[in-house]
């Protein structure tokens, strides 16, 4: 058998790949690329696959974006520079994942400074008088979250350092 002959077949496994891994959850092109890549499919087999799955509707990385920035911010455990992390992460391009988030924001009603005092909340860090070390701990997880300067810098001027009030 050729290697011209054998293409239609390849396209239809690499097509049947892409459908398995989408039937689990939506992915990104890029992400079909690089399950394309390790399964062993050439460029043009796994173009031909993925142009298949777009025209389909099954691929379509601005949907993918949008859904997933609106599970990730919905969830409120992650502020919005993580969930662009983990978007950028799937191959999607900046303006791709910032323009999801700012739709996700709005179709979640997401509030960081709620959703950062939530995981302050969960952590037993609030409600009570911080030290200066768990107030350091405390922006270091917000900061590591995801979560903007300004919402760490607000809430956590809400938390007073000691039992005499805030601090300054």
């Amino acid at each position: 058998m050729h290697p011209e002959d054998e293409a239609p077949d390849a396209v239809r496994r690499a097509t049947d790949a892409c459908l398995k891994l989408l039937s689990m959850r939506g992915r990104s092109r890029h992400e079909l690329d690089q399950a394309l890549t390790r399964k062993g499919f050439e460029a043009p087999v796994r173009e031909a696959a993925l142009t298949r799955v777009k025209d389909w509707g099954y691929l379509d990385d601005e949907r993918f974006a949008r859904e997933r920035a609106a599970l990730l911010l919905g969830r409120g455990r992650l502020g919005p520079a993580a969930v662009e992390h983990r978007l950028r992460a799937h191959g999607l391009e900046e303006g791709t994942a910032q323009q999801a988030i700012a739709e996700a924001r709005d179709t979640v009603a997401f509030d960081a400074l709620s959703a950062a005092r939530a995981v302050l909340e969960k952590r037993g860090l609030l409600g009570r008088p911080l030290t200066a070390k768990e107030r350091a701990r405390a922006g270091r997880l917000l900061d590591s979250r995801g979560f903007a300067e300004d919402v760490i810098y607000r809430l956590l001027g809400e938390a007073s350092l000691d039992p005499s009030g805030p601090e300054e």
